[in-house]
């Protein structure tokens, strides 16, 4: 497992994206990924706190630059992220995919995914979930920056 995971770890990307519906896989791969020395961040547990303060109206712009500010003001070279849950509520309005796809124009980051990626499609959650999305991902949107999407299965995760 941690040969698999740090074979990911060093391909080129600007962002690399792991996925998986289950969280207890996608916690299992932050762990091992920690374990590299790569510092983590729980990004809705600490989006709520700071959320506490800001109006309804003002939360889904303020929430993009304050992941904008939080990963850019992270010394490492690396940041791994997790539990984007929070930036997928309907009341954000935020497409979180282009979010971090502008954030990694300047930082190297791992999202810990929960959805599934094949055939070209990104979805986030499953379909009978409340906040289910979708993307189509062409070529072009993983390029510049370099997006990488890895689809993590079960037995990877373990």
């Amino acid at each position: 497992m941690n040969f698999f995971i740090e074979s990911l770890l060093t391909q080129p990307y600007d962002c690399l994206i792991l996925t998986n519906p289950q969280i207890q896989i996608l916690d299992e791969i932050s762990e091992k990924i920690q374990s590299f020395g790569i510092k983590h961040f729980n990004i809705s547990r600490a989006l709520s706190n700071a959320l506490m303060t800001i109006s309804t109206a003002e939360r889904d712009r303020f929430a993009q630059e304050w992941l904008k500010d939080l990963i850019r003001g992270i010394r490492e070279e690396i940041v791994l992220i997790s539990h984007p849950d929070l930036f997928f509520h309907p009341s954000l309005k935020i497409d979180f995919f282009t979010l971090i796809r502008q954030i990694s124009r300047s930082k190297q980051m791992i999202v810990l995914w929960p959805g599934e990626y094949s055939t070209d499609i990104l979805s986030y959650a499953i379909p009978d979930h409340h906040h289910y999305r979708v993307w189509k991902i062409s070529d072009s949107l993983l390029i510049q920056p370099k997006i990488v999407i890895h689809q993590i299965s079960a037995a990877q995760g373990a």
